[in-house]
């Protein structure tokens, strides 16, 4: 295994991560917030009710420490900063992280679609698509210096993402408009277990890709399963989706099925290739993360499993398995594969490990017990008092921690 490279630092790509790890801790402050607020309501700040910072917290996750290593990634790919376009990568970020800015403001004061994760309306989603096409107009103009120096199958790859980066906008407007909404679960209210497979397919995209541009070298000889099993699964995808059905049809819990394999086809994948002695323990995290997340996810569809904890903390506990586990180690294992720099010291990386478990185990207990009955609603039982201070000490642990990365990255 060979080191992090120290090599000279990428200041458009800095920029994306420093954005991103300051929105970070904006949106884990904000969680800590929301934290305190369920046991004790008189910290409301006037007509910013909980229900509005929710989508804050979401969002700034989300399109915050989320979207922007991608957006870094994307700098890295293209050349940016060996381009002249790099005078316009800073106003790139910036234009990203003032939406975001315009998007808090929005929802605070109750305006959004109403759509979790597609909140963005009027200005705040104009702001959103100009934010876009800044970003893809500064990769477009680093395609157009710097891929004539590239591999014909480069040079074509990196065309035809940019083409899909052109239809992001549109398909982001049109995914937002509450006239618009995919099949759901008309047993739960949400999604069916052909949407989720269709949302992880993307990050298993992401995954299958990533060792291939990112990675030191491979170490062994490409296998043509994986390709197999994602064209398989993508179908699978379209065929459920089409035909709809709750978590009663066994096709609907196939679609959750199919995940599984992914378990273990994905590490194998990624072990035929070299990485940096410094990504070991972010990889390590994620894969664990992503076990966990896709055969809880799984087991928790089943008819019996989900009636039980459906608008509980259960479902809570599930989102942060997913993004304060798997997503935040996704993030944090390719910002170190980017900038070539570990993200704070093991004590906060740890710090943020066992306060994420912690919390996910806390909230999935009491999901359990809230979907017995209705009852603590009105009593207030101290399990549930209890168990919410829990979570609001492991999401204040989880804050300091992103904070501490976001000094040490911040050093030279």
């Amino acid at each position: 295994m060979s080191k992090i490279p120290n090599s000279p630092a990428d200041a458009a790509v800095f920029s994306a991560v420093r954005h991103s790890l300051g929105w970070l801790v904006f949106g884990n402050m904000v969680g800590f917030y929301l934290a305190m607020l369920v046991n004790h309501p008189v910290l409301q700040l006037g007509e910013w009710t909980y229900g509005r910072w929710v989508p804050v917290h979401l969002n700034v996750q989300l399109y915050g420490w989320t979207s922007l290593p991608l957006v870094a990634w994307l700098f890295s790919i293209y050349e940016v900063n060996r381009s002249r376009a790099r005078a316009w990568a800073p106003a790139a970020v910036w234009a990203w992280t003032a939406t975001l800015a315009i998007g808090v403001l929005y929802w605070l004061n109750g305006m959004t679609s109403g759509k979790i994760f597609l909140d963005w309306k009027g200005g705040a989603l104009w702001a959103l698509i100009a934010a876009q096409a800044i970003l893809w107009h500064v990769l477009a103009a680093a395609w157009n210096e710097r891929s004539a120096r590239w591999k014909p199958s480069r040079k074509l790859a990196s065309l035809a993402g940019l083409v899909v980066l052109a239809l992001v906008p549109l398909s982001l407007a049109f995914a937002a408009s509450p006239a618009v909404y995919p099949p759901v679960d008309r047993t739960t209210g949400g999604p069916t277990g052909s949407s989720l497979l269709g949302s992880a397919l993307i990050v298993v995209n992401l995954m299958v890709i990533l060792p291939r541009i990112v990675a030191v070298a491979r170490q062994q000889s490409a296998r043509p399963t994986i390709w197999i099993y994602l064209a398989f699964s993508w179908l699978f995808f379209a065929v459920t989706e089409w035909m709809g059905g709750t978590h009663f049809h066994w096709y609907q819990i196939a679609a959750m099925g199919v995940l599984l394999p992914w378990v273990w086809l994905l590490p194998r994948d990624w072990a035929g290739f070299s990485w940096p002695d410094g990504s070991r323990g972010w990889r390590t995290a994620m894969f664990a993360w992503w076990g966990l997340l896709v055969v809880s996810g799984f087991l928790m569809y089943q008819p019996g499993v989900l009636d039980q904890i459906k608008f509980t903390q259960g479902l809570v506990a599930h989102s942060h398995l997913a993004m304060a586990g798997f997503t935040t180690s996704f993030c944090a294992m390719l910002i170190v594969l980017l900038t070539g720099k570990r993200i704070g010291g093991r004590w906060s990386v740890w710090t943020w490990q066992l306060a994420a478990l912690a919390m996910i185990v806390t909230l999935a207990l009491i999901g359990w017990r809230e979907g017995d009955g209705p009852s603590w609603m009105l009593a207030q039982p101290a399990w549930r008092t209890w168990g919410l201070a829990a979570r609001a000490l492991c999401g204040l642990l989880m804050w300091i921690a992103s904070i501490n990365w976001l000094i040490e990255m911040r050093k030279p």
